[in-house]
Order: C-alpha cells, then sequence, then structure tokens
C-alpha cells in the first residue's frame, strides 16, 4: 500500500468486511490490515457493533415458522420469510452506516451525558430543591397541559343539575401524592396549594390524575379561590340553559383564565376570591 493510502476509511473496512470491494481496493486493504494493527481493531469493533445492530433487528422481526399445517400454511410463512429476508438486506446497509455515525458521535454523546449528570446532581440537592418548590408558588396558575390535560366522565347536563346539593369528591390522600410529585413539589405542601380539578365534578370532570394539578392557594391572584367563583358559575349556567355543558368543559380546561374573563368580563379577579354576586351578570353574559 502506497504511503498516500496510510489507513482505509470505516466504510473501506465495512464494505471489505462485506465482501463488497473490487478486487484491487479489496487487495490494497486486505494487505493493509496485515500490517496494520490500528485498523484491524478498528474493524473488529465496527463488526461488534454491526453484530449488535443485526442481534437486536432479528429480535424484532424474527417469527418463528410453523412445524406442520397445509401447503397453503407452508407457502404463507415462506413468503412472510422472504419479505423479512428483503427488509434485512435494505437495514444492513443502513446499519452500516449508522455504525460510522455511532462512531462519530460518541464523543458528543459522552459529553452530553457528562452534562445530564451534573444538572441531575444540581437539581437533587436539598437546598436548591426547597428553593425551586418556593420559588414556584404560583407557577401553575394553569396546569402544565402534558400532565393535566383534563378527564371527564360520561354525564349529561341533566345529571350535573340533577341534585339539588352535590359534594365534590375528596381527591385520596395517595393521589394528592402522586399529583405533586409529577408536579416536583417535594415535599407536598397542602397548605400552599390545592390539589384541584382542571374541570369540576360539578361539570362532569374525573377524579382522574390526569384531571388534577396543585394550584396555589396564594401568592397569585389567579389562585384557587378565584377559580372557585369560575366553577360556580359555569355550573350556574349549565343548569339555567344558558350554556351547553361540552363548552364548559372545553373553556375551563383549555384556559381558565381566559374563560373566567369571558364569562365574568373583567380583567382581574372579582372580590381576590370571595364570593360573587353572579345575579348582577345574569343579563351580561354570552350566550352560545
Amino acid at each position: 500500500m502506497s504511503e498516500k493510502y496510510l489507513h482505509a476509511t470505516d466504510d473501506e473496512l465495512l464494505l471489505h468486511s462485506d465482501g463488497e470491494l473490487r478486487s484491487g481496493a479489496g487487495g490494497r486493504i486486505r494487505a493493509h490490515l496485515e500490517s496494520c494493527q490500528q485498523c484491524r481493531t478498528r474493524l473488529r469493533d465496527l463488526e461488534s457493533r454491526l453484530a449488535e445492530f443485526g442481534e437486536a433487528h432479528r429480535e424484532i422481526w424474527k417469527s418463528a415458522l410453523p412445524a406442520n399445517g397445509s401447503p397453503r400454511v407452508q407457502l404463507k410463512a415462506r413468503l412472510a420469510e422472504l419479505a423479512v429476508q428483503q427488509r434485512e438486506k435494505g437495514w444492513m446497509r443502513s446499519a452500516r452506516m449508522a455504525v460510522v455515525e455511532h462512531r462519530h458521535a460518541a464523543v458528543f454523546a459522552s459529553v452530553g451525558v457528562a452534562v445530564l449528570l451534573l444538572l441531575a446532581v444540581r437539581l437533587h440537592r436539598p437546598a436548591e430543591r426547597m428553593h425551586t418548590t418556593s420559588a414556584s408558588l404560583g407557577r401553575w396558575e394553569e396546569p402544565d397541559f402534558r400532565l393535566t390535560p383534563g378527564a371527564t366522565v360520561p354525564v349529561t347536563a341533566s345529571e350535573v343539575c340533577g341534585a339539588a346539593t352535590k359534594t365534590e369528591p375528596v381527591v385520596p390522600v395517595s393521589l394528592k401524592r402522586k399529583v405533586f410529585e409529577e408536579y416536583g413539589v417535594a415535599p407536598p405542601q397542602p397548605d400552599a396549594y390545592e390539589v384541584d380539578y382542571l374541570i369540576t365534578p360539578e361539570l362532569g370532570g374525573a377524579t382522574d390524575i390526569r384531571n388534577l394539578w396543585p394550584e396555589p392557594y396564594q401568592d397569585t391572584i389567579w389562585n384557587a379561590h378565584v377559580k372557585d367563583q369560575l366553577e360556580d358559575r359555569l355550573h350556574q349556567m349549565v343548569c339555567r340553559g344558558d350554556l351547553d355543558l361540552a363548552t364548559a368543559q372545553r373553556d375551563i380546561s383549555s384556559d381558565w383564565i381566559a374563560a373566567y374573563r369571558k364569562y365574568f368580563h373583567v380583567d382581574q379577579p372579582a372580590s381576590g376570591g370571595t364570593s360573587f354576586d353572579f345575579s348582577s351578570l345574569r343579563t351580561s353574559l354570552p350566550r352560545t
């Protein structure tokens, strides 16, 4: 091999291993491997990684042929096996490229893992964790919709309005603990947060973790007491026939603060979360 051809590339090594190089190029690679320990080591590494890819692929696609059965069943099984083999041929070509890319990405991946480990250590330091939790009071005026998209039970307007008095279901302590855990409030702080229903049960909301989030009692004007006003208002409108149940559920779950402004015609909460005279809004609220 000439001085210009110092080392084989990863692509050349893999093509050589598969016997896909032309005879002249294959001979050069073979001669170089005999004298170059570094390239022999790289080739073993590449072949090992490719074997790992292949094993994982076979675990995904393998399917045992029936030991017996009619000729038609045997034929269908054989055709399925051939289809898998065709997919494997295309996949193996892609896998060779993936192995090469994996080598180039290894250094960057190692740096990324180190950064993540440092972040994890910082996040789990007790003092800093308590600071994060304390500073988050008021952050969840509205829920994280990835965790709390809302959930309902199949009920009609007549069913939610049927009882003269209705007690909101109590959220089990174990479920409250899971909600606090999901939102990173550790330890749980029931004095600072109400584990609240996004869609209130008075509007068909479910006692489901997807319908619950830690809503602050204070440190924000848009607190749990203010949301209670909206829940009462929407329930009254649904039961009077001013608003259909599906619209009430959609408005309170998609953006309860926007719904409050819409149905109370205000920019800021009324009376700071205390009781509110709904009769004054009877004629001014929109009908849908």
